[in-house]
């Protein structure tokens, strides 16, 4: 079954590609599964759009990447750490979880990259978190004081980043031990929650 008719042939094969990547990893997709996705009989399609299944991939990856940064709020120099520690989680479960974004096929390539990388990864870090981590450790040292060990600070910010993607590698367990709440959590409840455990932590180093 083909994607949307209506949408032009490099939105159905991107689309296609995200599917296919998704269900299969980046290892093992083809062209061939990708273009009769799309609805293409051209197997050659995914060259002409996009250079090469490799291309296509890394395109796919800097979406993902680059979402965070589309859905941020805008820089406020007003704001308080705590607002932009708040801001930061708020958004990122919103990205992770809202509408079941868990079960998206843009997630599920999220999470084989942490678990299988591709030889691209290295790059789109470079490129897009390293620069937000930066930020982000400045926001803890705020919090927590200048003073701390930069051990210290990194072990704060991966700790927070760790409850944010729990979910996303451990939902059918989770969804298994506690089957009377099977639904995964409201993004937003869960960011309040994440975001009230992660003060009561900062303030406690």
């Amino acid at each position: 079954m083909s994607l949307e008719e209506k949408k032009t042939t490099k939105e159905n094969l991107f689309m296609a590609g995200g599917r296919v990547f998704a269900d299969k990893g980046y290892k093992d997709a083809t062209v061939r599964q990708i273009c009769k996705l799309a609805g293409s009989s051209n197997i050659n399609s995914v060259n002409y759009y996009f250079g090469s299944k490799e291309l296509l991939y890394r395109q796919i990856l800097e979406l993902i990447f680059k979402e965070y940064d589309v859905r941020k709020p805008s820089e406020n120099v007003h704001k308080s750490t705590e607002d932009r520690l708040k801001d930061f989680i708020a958004v990122n479960c919103e990205l992770l979880y809202r509408d079941n974004a868990v079960e998206s096929d843009m997630t599920k390539i999220f999470v084989a990259e942490m678990t299988s990388p591709s030889p691209f990864l290295k790059d789109i870090v470079d490129q897009y978190n390293r620069p937000r981590v930066e930020n982000n450790l400045a926001m803890i040292r705020d919090i927590i004081g200048h003073d701390k060990p930069e051990e210290t600070v990194r072990n704060c910010l991966i700790s927070i980043a760790g409850q944010i993607l729990y979910y996303c590698f451990s939902w059918p367990l989770v969804s298994q031990l506690f089957q009377d709440d099977s639904n995964m959590p409201a993004y937003d409840r869960l960011a309040r929650h994440i975001y009230q455990f992660s003060m009561g932590g900062l303030l406690a180093v």
